[in-house]
């Protein structure tokens, strides 16, 4: 039986042969480099060696760039591909062993939509993690975006309202609208656009350092998915609590190469520690990640994410009141409401936990008080810092901080740099007033060392 099966197959390859031949196609049209077999045979592995790239890693980013559109765009998640490079590796949250286990594959992360404005905890943003000096930190994946605020009530815009977000492809300002149609957002220039009329590339992700951007297109940043900690190298042990001063939080790692950022879960935030010296030790982090004190365009790129469709969807962020200023209030799991996206994938500390100082400033400020952050003013590299020239955020805010745009927002407490007050505090701190903490909380500090305040890392991979 299985001769004649083999007899009947070989008459009936030989028989299309014969007809391709009296049709005027030649065996080596079927057959040679160019020939109708050898080109399906080709196409059918190409198509398969892309869908194993895909499923398989993200690690080498060479694979984004040959195999997704302008470097990074996959068409099936909706959302650039994270960038990394060495020391950073994908990670996913394994529920058994309460681990973030290494998962460099597409299955890592998915930003999804919520539904109506109900609050949505379905979106896995992707995780990282990067080792520096054998210390091992999180942070999370904000890719390029656009997007569109409508206010519930326009007359008051501390009502609050909806921040809808399009992904965009690679660094291109293009995204596909709800019917599928590629469409174009706009950009922001003068820093008084009407971000209600259309989609706007956010700020962050552009080259407008002026607006707090880049010196280049981002496909996306990486922010630090908890504020920062001081650790020792030698343990890994968090070296930083409530009851330490001035004396042992006022440091520079460059003057005690034994301590390290940390940016986990469980560990007491940084504090005691004057602007500056928070600024130069985020730059002297890893610098090869360029990374640096995150800027208030960047908390702002996270607040409005947060609020979107990928994010809460509108819902508040449960505040972190822990009296001691412990990342995620100790556990992520049990927390997870504290967080962007309401699960573990999310970034944690934004509302609550300690003050955040932001890499922003108003230079006409008190000059005693411009003294605390003499490396922000010094910096002549504007990528790592934004200036802010006035001192009416009615006017001189920029679009996409998540100030003006977002005043009031979830009752949460506004103040603008001024000439007494030239530094931005963000999220707030453990306060139990609500008011005084959440992701859109914005007030001024002097950036002397205090207890209470501390800063969030931020990653520019490019």
């Amino acid at each position: 039986m299985k001769k004649e099966r083999g007899i009947t197959l070989i008459a009936l390859v030989i028989t299309i042969i014969v007809l391709f031949i009296l049709a005027g196609v030649s065996i080596a049209m079927l057959t040679g480099d160019n020939g109708i077999f050898t080109q399906a045979a080709r196409a059918k592995e190409e198509a398969e060696n892309a869908k194993l790239k895909e499923e398989t890693t993200l690690g080498n980013y060479e694979y984004y760039i040959s195999q997704y559109t302008n470097g990074g765009y996959i068409e099936s998640k909706g959302v650039n591909a994270p960038v990394l490079k060495d020391g950073m590796e994908l990670v996913s949250y394994d529920k058994t062993s309460k681990e973030w286990l290494t998962n460099n594959s597409t299955s890592s992360f998915d930003y999804t939509t919520g539904e109506g404005r109900e609050d949505n905890n379905k979106s896995r943003w992707a995780n990282a993690k990067v080792t520096i000096d054998g210390v091992d930190s999180y942070f999370v994946w904000i890719p390029r975006y656009a997007y569109k605020i409508t206010y519930n009530n326009p007359d008051d815009i501390t009502q609050g309202g909806t921040i809808d977000v399009k992904f965009l492809i690679g660094i291109t300002d293009q995204y596909y609208d709800d019917k599928g149609n590629l469409q174009t957002a706009k950009r922001a220039t003068t820093g008084q656009e009407d971000t209600t009329s259309d989609y706007y590339v956010h700020p962050a992700f552009t080259n407008n350092v002026d607006l707090g951007g880049w010196s280049e297109e981002l496909t996306g940043i990486w922010v630090g998915k908890y504020e920062s900690s001081l650790v020792n190298k030698t343990d890994k042990e968090n070296i930083r609590n409530v009851e330490t001063t001035e004396e042992n939080g006022n440091i520079l790692l460059s003057e005690n190469p034994n301590n390290a950022i940390a940016v986990q879960p469980g560990m007491s935030s940084w504090s005691w520690c004057t602007i500056g010296n928070d600024y130069t030790n985020a730059r002297q982090y890893a610098q090869n990640l360029n990374s640096h004190m995150l800027k208030n365009s960047e908390w702002g790129a996270i607040a409005y994410l947060t609020e979107s469709q990928y994010g809460r969807n509108g819902t508040e962020i449960t505040q972190n009141t822990n009296d001691d200023y412990i990342t995620a209030n100790g556990d992520i799991e049990t927390n997870a409401n504290q967080s962007t996206t309401g699960n573990v994938y999310g970034i944690y500390d934004l509302s609550g936990c300690s003050h955040e100082s932001v890499a922003a400033y108003y230079p006409g400020g008190n000059l005693n008080y411009l003294n605390n952050g003499s490396s922000l003013l010094n910096e002549t590299d504007k990528r790592y810092v934004t200036v802010y020239t006035g001192e009416n955020v009615d006017i001189d805010y920029k679009p996409g901080d998540a100030t003006y745009e977002t005043s009031g927002w979830h009752n949460d407490y506004t103040g603008f740099v001024s000439s007494y007050y030239p530094f931005f505090s963000r999220g707030g701190f453990e306060n139990t007033s609500s008011s005084f903490a959440g992701v859109f909380y914005y007030n001024v500090t002097s950036g002397a060392p205090g207890y209470g305040n501390s800063f969030r890392l931020c990653l520019v991979i490019n």
